[in-house]
């Protein structure tokens, strides 16, 4: 907070803590991540170390960070449980506040023409890979883009804002068991036929009740 405040002088706004720190949930491999909030506009990002600690500052203008908590699809969840460290007027109160009557609204769900290109970029990246199958190393990479993207498309299609990486299985699983054990299988699978039949199953699946693209040859 002191070296925030010395590089910016009479334009800073507010510090907010934010990630693992501010849910007292450090792990000694963490960075400390801070949202800046200053007057007037920027978006930059600077990286320090404090002590064993590298801390990850984001520096951005109130009324950017304000129409991206609206906007952002990753924002208001990075804000959630985020901590004020210092503010001038309440900047970094009313941002919070503001997003966390975002969060309580939800994402925006999708159109049914949203859902169906949703749909046809995972199962690209599947098809990439069942096409690499004699490069076991790329496909393993392309199935791994793959599960990615799906676990992505499920929050999208389900309305659900994004758990954290660490979060995902246990959270899909909570809300759809037999997707989660497909995605243990997919991810734990040793022979790759195995994950390509694995990953047609998750996709089969996830977007069962999203058609395919209209034909119009």
């Amino acid at each position: 907070v002191r070296y925030v405040r010395a590089k910016r002088g009479g334009d800073l706004a507010a510090i907010i803590l934010a990630g693992s720190a501010a849910r007292d949930a450090l792990m000694p491999h963490s960075d400390v991540d801070l949202l800046v909030l200053v007057l007037g506009k920027d978006n930059s990002h600077e990286v320090v170390r404090v002590l064993t600690r590298h801390v990850d500052i984001r520096y951005l203008g109130v009324s950017v960070a304000e129409e991206q908590v609206q906007t952002s699809p990753r924002l208001p969840i990075i804000l959630r449980k985020a901590r004020v460290l210092y503010e001038l007027e309440a900047a970094g109160s009313q941002l919070l506040q503001k997003a966390h009557n975002r969060f309580r609204q939800g994402p925006p769900a999708l159109t049914i023409h949203e859902k169906i290109r949703l749909r046809t970029e995972v199962l690209h990246w599947l098809g990439k890979a069942e096409d690499r199958q004699d490069e076991s190393a790329a496909a393993r990479h392309l199935v791994s883009i793959f599960l990615d993207e799906s676990i992505n498309a499920f929050y999208q299609l389900r309305g659900f804002w994004p758990a954290s990486p660490v979060e995902h299985l246990r959270f899909i699983s909570q809300r759809d068991g037999a997707l989660g054990d497909l995605l243990r299988q997919a991810l734990s699978a040793t022979d790759l036929a195995d994950q390509l039949a694995t990953a047609r199953r998750i996709a089969d699946h996830l977007f069962k009740d999203v058609p395919s693209p209209a034909r119009i040859d």
